[in-house]
Protein backbone atom coordinates (compact mmCIF):
# COMPACT_ATOMS: atom_id res chain seq x y z
CA UNK A 1 0.00 0.00 0.00
CA UNK A 2 2.21 2.59 0.96
CA UNK A 3 4.40 1.27 -2.40
CA UNK A 4 1.33 2.22 -4.22
CA UNK A 5 0.83 5.89 -2.94
CA UNK A 6 4.69 6.77 -3.28
CA UNK A 7 4.52 5.44 -6.82
CA UNK A 8 1.52 8.06 -7.16
CA UNK A 9 3.20 10.81 -5.49
CA UNK A 10 6.11 9.96 -7.77
CA UNK A 11 4.28 10.13 -10.65
CA UNK A 12 2.74 13.28 -10.11
CA UNK A 13 5.82 15.28 -9.28
CA UNK A 14 7.46 14.22 -12.60
CA UNK A 15 4.74 16.09 -14.55
CA UNK A 16 4.99 18.98 -12.31
CA UNK A 17 7.69 21.30 -14.08
CA UNK A 18 10.03 23.11 -10.94
CA UNK A 19 11.17 25.46 -13.34
CA UNK A 20 7.81 26.51 -14.29
CA UNK A 21 6.76 26.86 -11.03
CA UNK A 22 10.06 28.43 -9.50
CA UNK A 23 9.65 31.03 -12.25
CA UNK A 24 6.23 32.05 -11.55
CA UNK A 25 7.05 32.44 -7.94
CA UNK A 26 9.93 34.33 -9.02
CA UNK A 27 7.70 36.73 -11.06
CA UNK A 28 5.08 36.95 -8.45
CA UNK A 29 7.67 38.57 -5.73
CA UNK A 30 9.19 40.64 -8.38
CA UNK A 31 5.22 41.63 -9.46
CA UNK A 32 5.03 42.57 -5.50
CA UNK A 33 8.69 44.62 -6.15
CA UNK A 34 7.73 46.49 -9.17
CA UNK A 35 4.44 47.53 -7.71
CA UNK A 36 6.05 48.71 -4.37
CA UNK A 37 8.73 50.71 -6.01
CA UNK A 38 6.42 52.42 -8.86
CA UNK A 39 3.88 53.22 -5.82
CA UNK A 40 6.73 54.87 -3.76
CA UNK A 41 8.33 56.34 -6.93
CA UNK A 42 4.93 57.93 -7.79
CA UNK A 43 4.46 59.22 -4.25
CA UNK A 44 8.00 60.44 -4.05
CA UNK A 45 7.84 62.23 -7.68
CA UNK A 46 4.26 63.93 -6.58
CA UNK A 47 5.64 64.56 -3.35
CA UNK A 48 7.97 66.85 -5.25
CA UNK A 49 5.40 68.37 -7.23
CA UNK A 50 3.25 69.42 -4.72
CA UNK A 51 5.63 70.61 -2.11
CA UNK A 52 6.67 72.95 -4.92
CA UNK A 53 3.29 74.34 -5.77
CA UNK A 54 2.25 77.27 -3.68
CA UNK A 55 -1.66 77.32 -4.33
CA UNK A 56 -3.33 75.16 -2.08
CA UNK A 57 -6.04 75.13 -4.67
CA UNK A 58 -3.55 73.62 -7.76
CA UNK A 59 -1.93 71.45 -4.86
CA UNK A 60 -5.65 69.53 -4.11
CA UNK A 61 -5.93 68.79 -7.74
CA UNK A 62 -2.66 67.25 -8.29
CA UNK A 63 -2.96 64.90 -5.11
CA UNK A 64 -6.16 63.80 -6.47
CA UNK A 65 -4.48 62.95 -9.81
CA UNK A 66 -1.79 61.21 -7.67
CA UNK A 67 -4.23 58.81 -6.16
CA UNK A 68 -5.81 58.22 -9.45
CA UNK A 69 -2.67 57.94 -11.20
CA UNK A 70 -1.80 54.85 -8.59
CA UNK A 71 -5.33 53.23 -9.27
CA UNK A 72 -4.41 52.65 -12.53
CA UNK A 73 -0.65 51.90 -12.72
CA UNK A 74 -1.64 49.31 -9.91
CA UNK A 75 -4.74 47.89 -12.26
CA UNK A 76 -2.14 47.77 -15.70
CA UNK A 77 0.59 46.03 -13.38
CA UNK A 78 -1.81 43.47 -11.96
CA UNK A 79 -2.89 42.48 -15.79
CA UNK A 80 0.76 42.11 -17.52
CA UNK A 81 1.93 39.68 -14.72
CA UNK A 82 -1.39 37.95 -14.32
CA UNK A 83 -1.05 37.15 -18.04
CA UNK A 84 2.13 36.77 -17.75
CA UNK A 85 2.48 34.02 -15.42
CA UNK A 86 -0.52 32.52 -16.83
CA UNK A 87 1.76 31.65 -19.83
CA UNK A 88 4.25 30.55 -18.61
CA UNK A 89 2.30 27.34 -17.21
CA UNK A 90 1.26 27.08 -21.29
CA UNK A 91 -1.97 29.54 -21.29
CA UNK A 92 -2.83 30.08 -24.31
CA UNK A 93 -4.07 33.66 -23.75
CA UNK A 94 -5.20 34.49 -27.13
CA UNK A 95 -8.40 32.95 -26.69
CA UNK A 96 -9.25 34.18 -23.10
CA UNK A 97 -8.21 38.05 -24.38
CA UNK A 98 -10.37 37.12 -27.10
CA UNK A 99 -12.90 35.72 -25.00
CA UNK A 100 -12.99 38.55 -22.72
CA UNK A 101 -13.52 41.02 -25.60
CA UNK A 102 -16.96 39.17 -26.42
CA UNK A 103 -17.67 39.13 -22.87
CA UNK A 104 -16.51 43.08 -22.52
CA UNK A 105 -18.96 44.05 -24.80
CA UNK A 106 -21.56 41.33 -23.77
CA UNK A 107 -21.53 42.93 -20.21
CA UNK A 108 -21.36 46.26 -21.96
CA UNK A 109 -24.84 46.20 -22.52
CA UNK A 110 -25.73 45.52 -19.02
CA UNK A 111 -23.23 47.32 -17.53
CA UNK A 112 -24.56 50.53 -17.88
CA UNK A 113 -24.58 51.82 -14.57
CA UNK A 114 -20.68 50.75 -14.18
CA UNK A 115 -20.10 52.75 -17.91
CA UNK A 116 -21.85 55.95 -16.33
CA UNK A 117 -19.76 56.34 -13.13
CA UNK A 118 -16.94 55.82 -15.16
CA UNK A 119 -17.50 58.59 -17.61
CA UNK A 120 -19.10 60.66 -14.97
CA UNK A 121 -15.83 60.32 -12.84
CA UNK A 122 -13.94 61.61 -15.30
CA UNK A 123 -15.69 64.74 -16.13
CA UNK A 124 -15.43 65.20 -12.35
CA UNK A 125 -12.13 64.73 -11.77
CA UNK A 126 -10.78 66.41 -14.96
CA UNK A 127 -12.74 69.37 -14.64
CA UNK A 128 -11.47 69.76 -11.20
CA UNK A 129 -15.01 70.08 -9.42
CA UNK A 130 -13.98 68.30 -6.19
CA UNK A 131 -10.74 66.99 -4.97
CA UNK A 132 -8.94 64.92 -2.01
CA UNK A 133 -9.66 67.37 1.11
CA UNK A 134 -12.33 69.81 -0.61
CA UNK A 135 -14.91 70.05 1.78
CA UNK A 136 -18.38 69.12 -0.21
CA UNK A 137 -22.23 68.32 -0.39
CA UNK A 138 -22.78 65.94 -2.67
CA UNK A 139 -26.58 65.16 -3.20
CA UNK A 140 -27.76 65.01 0.72
CA UNK A 141 -23.92 64.53 1.80
CA UNK A 142 -22.16 67.54 3.47
CA UNK A 143 -18.06 66.33 4.43
CA UNK A 144 -14.45 66.15 3.56
CA UNK A 145 -13.54 64.24 0.56
CA UNK A 146 -10.93 61.38 1.10
CA UNK A 147 -10.85 59.56 -1.79
CA UNK A 148 -12.23 60.12 -5.78
CA UNK A 149 -11.95 57.06 -8.01
CA UNK A 150 -13.18 56.79 -11.41
CA UNK A 151 -16.42 55.15 -9.87
CA UNK A 152 -17.20 56.67 -6.53
CA UNK A 153 -16.57 59.21 -4.18
CA UNK A 154 -15.51 58.71 -0.15
CA UNK A 155 -16.63 61.69 2.04
CA UNK A 156 -16.52 61.69 6.17
CA UNK A 157 -18.84 63.58 7.75
CA UNK A 158 -18.42 66.24 10.55
CA UNK A 159 -19.49 63.39 12.84
CA UNK A 160 -17.01 60.42 11.71
CA UNK A 161 -19.47 58.92 9.22
CA UNK A 162 -18.48 57.35 5.72
CA UNK A 163 -20.20 58.06 2.79
CA UNK A 164 -19.77 55.80 0.06
CA UNK A 165 -20.93 57.81 -3.46
CA UNK A 166 -21.31 55.95 -6.97
CA UNK A 167 -20.44 58.72 -9.37
CA UNK A 168 -22.55 58.15 -11.87
CA UNK A 169 -25.66 58.90 -8.84
CA UNK A 170 -24.34 62.16 -8.10
CA UNK A 171 -26.92 65.11 -9.55
CA UNK A 172 -24.99 67.77 -7.79
CA UNK A 173 -21.74 69.25 -6.06
CA UNK A 174 -21.53 72.44 -4.06
CA UNK A 175 -17.84 72.43 -2.76
CA UNK A 176 -17.30 74.91 0.07
CA UNK A 177 -13.33 75.14 -0.14
CA UNK A 178 -12.29 75.50 -4.31
CA UNK A 179 -10.37 78.99 -4.44
CA UNK A 180 -11.77 81.17 -1.69
CA UNK A 181 -14.61 80.72 0.84
CA UNK A 182 -16.92 83.34 2.14
CA UNK A 183 -18.46 83.14 6.02
CA UNK A 184 -21.39 85.22 5.90
CA UNK A 185 -22.31 87.65 9.28
CA UNK A 186 -26.30 88.21 10.24
CA UNK A 187 -25.66 89.76 13.01
CA UNK A 188 -28.50 90.95 15.23
CA UNK A 189 -28.76 93.97 17.24
CA UNK A 190 -31.48 96.02 18.92
CA UNK A 191 -33.93 98.42 17.35
CA UNK A 192 -33.00 101.17 19.97
CA UNK A 193 -29.04 100.50 18.37
CA UNK A 194 -27.67 103.37 15.97
CA UNK A 195 -27.38 101.43 12.76
CA UNK A 196 -24.60 103.76 11.31
CA UNK A 197 -22.38 103.50 14.06
CA UNK A 198 -22.84 99.40 14.76
CA UNK A 199 -21.63 99.43 11.00
CA UNK A 200 -18.36 101.90 11.88
CA UNK A 201 -17.73 98.97 14.37
CA UNK A 202 -17.84 96.40 12.49
CA UNK A 203 -15.73 97.57 9.45
CA UNK A 204 -12.92 98.72 12.06
CA UNK A 205 -13.25 94.46 13.72
CA UNK A 206 -13.20 93.31 10.04
CA UNK A 207 -9.64 95.95 9.80
CA UNK A 208 -8.54 94.71 13.00
CA UNK A 209 -8.93 90.56 12.50
CA UNK A 210 -7.48 91.12 8.92
CA UNK A 211 -4.04 92.99 10.56
CA UNK A 212 -3.89 90.10 13.15
CA UNK A 213 -0.47 88.32 12.55
CA UNK A 214 -2.07 84.87 13.37
CA UNK A 215 -5.31 85.50 10.56
CA UNK A 216 -3.69 88.11 8.22
CA UNK A 217 -2.96 85.35 5.82
CA UNK A 218 -6.38 83.79 5.95
CA UNK A 219 -8.26 86.83 5.13
CA UNK A 220 -7.84 87.90 1.17
CA UNK A 221 -9.89 91.21 1.41
CA UNK A 222 -11.77 93.75 3.55
CA UNK A 223 -14.78 92.96 5.47
CA UNK A 224 -17.99 93.83 2.93
CA UNK A 225 -20.68 95.30 5.13
CA UNK A 226 -23.75 95.61 3.43
CA UNK A 227 -26.07 97.26 6.04
CA UNK A 228 -29.10 96.66 7.65
CA UNK A 229 -30.95 93.61 5.89
CA UNK A 230 -33.50 92.68 7.61
CA UNK A 231 -36.31 93.65 10.23
CA UNK A 232 -36.85 90.81 12.73
CA UNK A 233 -39.54 90.33 15.70
CA UNK A 234 -36.97 91.24 18.48
CA UNK A 235 -33.73 92.69 16.42
CA UNK A 236 -32.51 94.42 13.41
CA UNK A 237 -29.74 92.35 11.15
CA UNK A 238 -26.74 93.43 9.86
CA UNK A 239 -25.16 91.62 6.86
CA UNK A 240 -21.78 91.02 6.19
CA UNK A 241 -18.89 88.71 4.88
CA UNK A 242 -15.99 88.06 4.90
CA UNK A 243 -13.57 86.53 1.96
CA UNK A 244 -10.90 84.10 3.60
CA UNK A 245 -9.12 80.97 2.09
CA UNK A 246 -10.07 77.99 1.81
CA UNK A 247 -10.87 75.38 4.51
CA UNK A 248 -10.33 78.51 6.78
CA UNK A 249 -13.86 80.65 7.35
CA UNK A 250 -14.89 78.31 9.71
CA UNK A 251 -11.52 79.60 12.23
CA UNK A 252 -12.48 83.23 11.04
CA UNK A 253 -15.57 83.08 11.47
CA UNK A 254 -15.49 81.85 15.01
CA UNK A 255 -12.73 84.83 15.89
CA UNK A 256 -14.79 87.20 14.21
CA UNK A 257 -17.78 86.28 16.11
CA UNK A 258 -16.02 86.45 19.44
CA UNK A 259 -14.55 90.12 18.56
CA UNK A 260 -18.04 91.34 17.34
CA UNK A 261 -19.11 89.95 21.21
CA UNK A 262 -16.02 91.72 23.12
CA UNK A 263 -16.86 95.00 21.45
CA UNK A 264 -20.66 94.82 21.14
CA UNK A 265 -20.68 94.54 25.21
CA UNK A 266 -17.55 97.38 25.24
CA UNK A 267 -19.48 99.66 22.74
CA UNK A 268 -23.04 99.14 24.49
CA UNK A 269 -24.45 98.00 21.43
CA UNK A 270 -27.29 95.62 22.46
CA UNK A 271 -27.53 91.74 21.12
CA UNK A 272 -30.84 91.58 21.63
CA UNK A 273 -32.45 87.75 22.31
CA UNK A 274 -36.13 87.18 21.65
CA UNK A 275 -38.93 88.76 23.66
CA UNK A 276 -42.48 89.34 23.85
CA UNK A 277 -44.17 93.00 24.17
CA UNK A 278 -47.57 92.80 26.24
CA UNK A 279 -49.95 95.55 26.12
CA UNK A 280 -51.62 95.76 29.22
CA UNK A 281 -55.66 96.96 28.06
CA UNK A 282 -56.66 100.61 29.59
CA UNK A 283 -59.21 100.56 32.56
CA UNK A 284 -61.95 101.45 30.42
CA UNK A 285 -61.24 98.40 28.05
CA UNK A 286 -61.09 95.99 31.00
CA UNK A 287 -64.84 97.37 31.71
CA UNK A 288 -65.58 96.28 28.30
CA UNK A 289 -64.73 92.95 28.76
Amino acid sequence: MKGYVSDIISNNLSKIDLFVISRAIIEIILFVIVMRFVNKVLHIFFDKVINRIQDNETRKQYQTIRQLGIYIVDAVLILFFTTNILANFGVDMKPILATAGVLGVAVGFGAKKFIEDLFTGLSIILTGQLRVGDFVTVNNSTGTVEKVTLTMIVIRTFNGDVHFLRNGQIDTIINQTKDFSMPVFNLSVGYNTNITHAIKVLKELGKELKEMPEYSKYVLSDIEVFGLNEFQDSSLVILCRIKTTPQEQWMIKRKFNQMVKERFEKEGIEIPFPQVVVNKPAENEKERV
